[in-house]
């Protein structure tokens, strides 16, 4: 259909409002995106977020020795919960290295700050503070000779779970229950 002073065809009001519904579908997807976008940047800022509080909780926290803790000789050492003992290396075995007091020796687990061997040196004085447990001094820091402090990551609590410790044996009689036959 055309007009009589133009030769441009005009559009049936059906075919404009059928274009202009096409138009807000368009609209739509785009807004959609804009919300799954957003929404994507969100999860995004809480990833980060809780990876840097991750990060700061794994981070050392400044060096710390307790100089009231009393040393006790190696060879009255027993199960206790904070032990300091003095003396100097005698042997150095990976993460774990002996103590010796003169009198008796302790065997000291470092952890992974002690892997390879280089944080003491065989013939050093030094003071180890931890937790005697297990026949092991779980070291929690060591001062050196020369008063430097090292700071080490704190053994892991003992495990706990089914099929560890004590073993459930049973009735604490000896004797075969009447039923067993």
């Amino acid at each position: 259909m055309t007009d009589d002073l133009h030769d441009t065809p005009r559009h049936a009001p059906d075919e404009t409002l059928q274009a202009s519904e096409r138009a807000g579908r368009r609209l739509r997807p785009s807004r959609r995106n804009a919300v799954l976008g957003a929404g994507a940047l969100g999860i995004l800022a809480l990833g980060f977020a809780g990876g840097a509080a991750a990060w700061s909780a794994t981070q050392h926290r400044e060096a710390t020795f307790d100089a009231g803790l009393a040393t006790t000789p190696i060879s009255q050492l027993s199960n206790a919960s904070a032990v300091g003992i003095a003396g100097e290396v005698a042997e150095i075995y990976g993460n774990k290295f002996v103590v010796s007091d003169g009198a008796a020796k302790a065997l000291v687990e470092t952890g992974r700050a002690g892997e390879g061997g280089k944080l003491v040196t065989v013939g050093e004085s030094i003071t180890v503070q931890g937790r005697f447990r297990d026949g092991f001094l779980h070291a929690s820091a060591i001062r050196h000779a020369d008063q430097r402090i090292d700071e080490l990551d704190p053994p892991p609590p003992p495990h706990r779970g089914p099929g560890h410790g004590a073993r459930d044996a049973g009735p604490a009689t000896l004797e075969a229950p009447a039923d067993a036959n």
